[in-house]
């Protein structure tokens, strides 16, 4: 057991950049599918992400977790089985609850640390892509109940992917314009996405700079106090 708990320790000292590792994977993985098996495919991986929630969290009561991962392994299995691909919108549901909770967790990390680590950064890098998770199943619900709420979206099983890009290119602020927003609600949700976008830019900017002058100028302070006095 001791062994297990010093494995445990040194995990969770890593745990925003196993984090990280996991949102690339869900983000970037599935491109790698054939079309066909892409709905398959992205609910796997994001099932694995939600195991990797669980298991970095496990020390700080992850019920709210656990719970997001159960609701998700029910729906993508009765989506499977029983063949009903409305019951996305309730999985993007509980995977949001999901983001907003490792959000939570991410900014008071940010705004607890002491100095700028690699830790910090890859948890603010998870705070980014869980922002643009949410985004995406944001816009697959408005395309739930508003279809044809967005310009050149292909029908299942590509539309997930689809308003996944859309979501990040409108985080990133490129605008291709390939995918236009038509309806005035998800018009709405767009600017709601890049303004959520801009405000965690600037707060993380703001944040990790102010701890990284801090830290040099407490780093310049603890050698003056360090130097002989002559």
């Amino acid at each position: 057991m001791s062994y297990l708990r010093r494995s445990y320790a040194r995990l969770a000292g890593h745990r925003y950049k196993l984090l990280l590792g996991s949102l690339l994977l869900l983000v970037l993985g599935s491109g790698f599918a054939p079309a066909a098996a892409d709905p398959g495919v992205f609910a796997l991986l994001l099932l694995q992400n939600l195991a990797v929630g669980v298991l970095v969290f496990a020390e700080e009561r992850p019920w709210l977790l656990l719970l997001c991962l159960l609701v998700v392994l029910g729906l993508e299995g009765a989506a499977q089985l029983r063949g009903w691909p409305s019951v996305r919108a309730y999985t993007g549901l509980a995977y949001s609850v999901f983001c907003f909770s490792i959000t939570l967790r991410i900014f008071r990390k940010v705004l607890g640390a002491g100095r700028v680590s690699a830790e910090l950064l890859a948890a603010t890098m998870c705070g980014f892509v869980l922002l643009g998770m949410v985004g995406t199943f944001l816009f697959v619900l408005i395309t739930l109940v508003q279809p044809g709420a967005f310009s050149n979206v292909p029908p299942e099983p590509g539309t997930v992917q689809a308003l996944n890009y859309f979501s990040f290119i409108t985080l990133l602020t490129v605008g291709y314009g390939d995918i236009v927003p038509l309806t005035n609600v998800a018009r709405k949700a767009t600017v709601l996405l890049g303004l959520l976008g801009h405000f965690y830019d600037l707060f993380v900017v703001s944040v990790i700079v102010g701890k990284y002058v801090g830290g040099v100028v407490e780093g310049v302070e603890d050698d003056r106090a360090a130097e002989p006095k002559k």
